[in-house]
C-alpha cells in the first residue's frame, strides 16, 4: 500500500508542477528568471513557515533548537542545487521554449537521479526498471521536440532555442541531484528519530535556497537591481509569480518530498517526468493547442514506460518465467 500511495502522491506532484508551469512561464518572461527566483523563494519560505507552524509548531522550533548538522547540510545542498540553481536554469528555459516544450527536458532528470541515488543512498534499479525509464524518456521527448513542434516556438527575445535546451539540460540534472540530496537529509533526520512532515522538510530546503541566493546577490552586487525589478513588476506579473509559487515550491515540492519517503527517488523522478504529457493536455483543454498524432503516440509510450518501471519486479518475474525458460 505504501508504494501505491507513493505513486498517487507522485502523480499529484506532477499535476501541481504542471499547473504551476504556466504562470511561472508568464512571470519569467515579464520580470526575468533571476528576479522571479528572488521573489518566489522568500514568498515560499513565508508560506511554508506559516503552514509548518500550524501543522506542528514544536517540530518547527526543534529544527533550530535541536540542530541536526548532517540533515541541514543535505537539505542546504538540495535547496541550493535543486531550487536556487535548478529553478534558475528552468525559468530561463521556460522563458525561451515555453511551458509545453520546456517541460520535455525534465525527462533528463530520471537518469541523473538514478545514478546519484545509487552513489549516495544505495538505491538499486534492476534492468527492467532502467528500460522503463528510458522508454519514458523516449516517449516524452517525442511529444514535443520533433521538428514540427520546434518551429512553432515563438521568439520572445529571451535567447535562442539552443540556449533554452542547454538551460533545460542543466535544470534537469540539478533537479535530479536536489531530490536525492533531500532524501539524504530526510534519512539523517530519521536516524536521530526526528520524523517530521514534508512541509518541514520543504521549509528547510527553501530556507537554504533563499539564503544562498540572497547572499550571492549581495556579494555580487546584484541585489539592488533585483529588488528594483520586483518593485517595477505590475500586478498581473506578481499574480503570475504568486500562483506559480503556490503550485511549485509550496504544494509541489512538499508533495515531492513526501513521495520520496514512500518510493525510490528514481521511480518518483520518472513519474514526475510525465509532466509534458499533463502540460500537453492542459494546453489542449484550456489553451486550445492542437495535439498531433506523434504527441499522442509519445504520451502513450511514456505512460507505458512508467508502468514498466512501477511494476519492474513483476515484469522481470513474468519475463523470467514465460520467456526465458
Amino acid at each position: 500500500m505504501t508504494a501505491y500511495n507513493g505513486i498517487l502522491f507522485a502523480l499529484l506532484t506532477t499535476l501541481s508542477w504542471s499547473i504551476g508551469l504556466f504562470p511561472f512561464t508568464q512571470a519569467a518572461r515579464r520580470m526575468g528568471s533571476n528576479v522571479l527566483n528572488h521573489f518566489r523563494l522568500p514568498l515560499a519560505t513565508l508560506l511554508l513557515a506559516i503552514t509548518a507552524f500550524i501543522i506542528d509548531s514544536a517540530a518547527l522550533a526543534d529544527l533550530f533548537r535541536c540542530f541536526v548538522p548532517q540533515a541541514w547540510l543535505w537539505f542546504a545542498l538540495s535547496g541550493i542545487v535543486g531550487l536556487t540553481l535548478g529553478d534558475y536554469f528552468g525559468f530561463s528555459m521556460y522563458a525561451i521554449l515555453g511551458a509545453r516544450i520546456g517541460s520535455v527536458l525534465a525527462t533528463l532528470a530520471p537518469p541523473a537521479t538514478l545514478v546519484l541515488a545509487a552513489l549516495l543512498i544505495d538505491e538499486r534499479m534492476n534492468v527492467t526498471g532502467i528500460i522503463g525509464i528510458f522508454i519514458t524518456i523516449i516517449g516524452v521527448i517525442s511529444i514535443s521536440l520533433g521538428r514540427r513542434e520546434r518551429v512553432k516556438i515563438p521568439d520572445h527575445g529571451h535567447g535562442s532555442i539552443a540556449s533554452g535546451i542547454i538551460f533545460g539540460v542543466l535544470s534537469a540534472f540539478c533537479q535530479g541531484a536536489g531530490l536525492v540530496m533531500a532524501k539524504k537529509g530526510i534519512a539523517a533526520l530519521d536516524a536521530q528519530y526526528k520524523v517530521i512532515s514534508p512541509v518541514h522538510h520543504t521549509f528547510m530546503r527553501v530556507v537554504a535556497a533563499t539564503l544562498s541566493l540572497y547572499i550571492f546577490s549581495l556579494i555580487s552586487g546584484q541585489l539592488k537591481g533585483v529588488i528594483s525589478g520586483i518593485k517595477k513588476s505590475d500586478k498581473a506579473t506578481i499574480r503570475y509569480a504568486i500562483a506559480g509559487t503556490m503550485f511549485g515550491p509550496f504544494i509541489g515540492v512538499s508533495l515531492s518530498l513526501y513521495t520520496i519517503t514512500l518510493i525510490d527517488v528514481a521511480v518518483a523522478q520518472t513519474i514526475f517526468s510525465l509532466m509534458p504529457a499533463i502540460v500537453m493536455l492542459i494546453s489542449f483543454f484550456f489553451f486550445k493547442d492542437k495535439i498531433s498524432l506523434q504527441s499522442v503516440i509519445g504520451a502513450i509510450t511514456a505512460i507505458g514506460g512508467v508502468v514498466i518501471l512501477i511494476w519492474r519486479n513483476e515484469v522481470t518475474a513474468w519475463v523470467s518465467s514465460h520467456l526465458l525458460k
